[in-house]
Order: structure tokens, then C-alpha cells, then sequence
């Protein structure tokens, strides 16, 4: 019978946890505040050469692509936000099967850690560029690509290449600034009971609005390797 109320209560917290927010960005959509929009650039190098572009697919997270190979992250729920918001959702989406040591995408032969490429064995690497200038040598992050958080204006390429080979920045890199969907998304409705008030318009006064940028990037990382948690 514990072990039974043990179980039961854990999955509560476990459920519970899945509904509410980390308080980390990406935002999902809440009351008075829209959803975070970001964008971030993807491309696919395999054994020296960057395959098409993934298909659109079905989104019913807020994490998705319009078959351009831009990663388009604006949360519809809290389990696709924060520190949720990962490759892994994106991945799902396109049709991509991704991991440490496996790299399945489709229309793709599926590629392992030590099959060949021209010029050796290939293993899984992902480089990442935090800055959009010629300055940033772009760093190497290590482990699952799949457990990765995109970030806003990045440059993500992941490649099956031996160690050491070149890895280019992703060719979509110019669609970020030729996107169509960045208006904000609206906020989350709420509900009120209070009575309207209704006033006269003025003709001859103006109005002004202003709302916050939800894409502000987060500082960058100076290291030039790091490994997913």
C-alpha cells in the first residue's frame, strides 16, 4: 500500500511539473504576456555536403519548421517551453531521428558513429554560433543534439563528418532575415466580470503603444566546446 501512495504521489509532481512553467525562456503564452518567437538557424552536413531542406510536418507544440531549416520556436504549451524547448520537440516534428552516435533524416540514408565518409569515419558533431558575424568561430557542442535549447538568431549545424573536418555554418543562415511570421503572437485570453465603461472619442487626440521584444537573445557562451547536460 505505500509503495502504492509513493507511485500515485510521484506521478502527480510528475504531471504537475509537465503543466506549469520553469521560468525560463522560451515563454509559452500566459496572461498580459505573449509567447516567446524565436528563430534559429538549421542545417544537415553530411560527410562534406548539407542535405535539402526537412519537410514542414505537423506542430502541435509551438516548435516547428515552414521547410526552410529555420528552427520556428514560439511555445503553444508549457511542456514545448523553457528548458522543454529542445531539438528533440523540432526533431519530432520534421520527421528527424537524431542522437549522440545515430543520425536518421528523411529521404536520408541513416548514418552511425564510424560508417564512412570520403575522407574517414564519421561521428555525430554539432557546432553552434551564438553571433551572427564573421567573428564568432562558432563553438562545438558535444553529446545528444537532440537535448539541445535553440536560442534566437543561432546558427546550428549538425554534421556527420570525421573528427576534425570543417563544419560550415547552415546555408538557411539568410532566411532569418526574410521571415513572414514574426509578428508576436497574441497573449493568453483572461476573463473579467467587471462592468464596461464606455467614453466619448476624442478626434483630436493620438494614441501610442508599445509591446516588449520577446526575442532578446541570451549572452553567449565563450567556451569553444561544451557538452549537453
Amino acid at each position: 500500500m505505500a509503495a502504492v501512495v509513493i507511485l500515485g504521489t510521484a506521478g502527480i509532481v510528475y504531471s504537475r511539473d509537465q503543466r506549469q512553467p520553469d521560468n525560463t525562456r522560451p515563454f509559452a503564452a500566459a496572461p498580459g504576456r505573449p509567447a516567446d518567437h524565436w528563430h534559429a538557424a538549421i542545417g544537415y552536413y553530411i560527410c562534406g555536403t548539407f542535405v535539402p531542406n526537412l519537410p514542414e510536418g505537423e506542430d502541435p507544440l509551438g516548435i516547428h519548421g515552414h521547410g526552410d531549416n529555420v528552427v520556428h520556436i514560439h511555445p503553444f504549451v508549457n511542456s514545448s517551453a523553457g528548458k522543454r524547448a529542445t531539438l528533440e520537440v523540432y526533431f519530432d516534428t520534421v520527421g528527424a531521428d537524431i542522437s549522440d552516435d545515430r543520425i536518421e533524416l528523411p529521404g536520408q540514408d541513416t548514418k552511425r558513429t564510424g560508417d564512412r565518409c570520403e575522407d574517414g569515419p564519421g561521428r555525430i558533431q554539432t557546432k553552434v554560433w551564438d553571433k551572427r558575424n564573421p567573428d564568432d568561430p562558432g563553438r562545438i557542442i558535444e553529446g545528444d543534439p537532440s537535448a539541445i535549447r535553440p536560442q534566437d538568431n543561432q546558427l546550428i549545424t549538425i554534421a556527420f563528418v570525421p573528427e576534425g573536418a570543417d563544419i560550415p555554418k547552415p546555408p538557411s543562415t539568410p532566411t532569418l532575415d526574410n521571415l513572414s511570421d514574426v509578428t508576436p503572437p497574441p497573449t493568453a485570453s483572461t476573463s473579467s466580470t467587471a462592468p464596461a465603461t464606455t467614453t466619448a472619442p476624442d478626434p483630436t487626440a493620438s494614441t501610442t503603444s508599445s509591446v516588449p521584444d520577446p526575442n532578446t537573445s541570451p549572452p553567449a557562451s565563450t567556451s569553444s566546446t561544451t557538452r549537453v547536460p
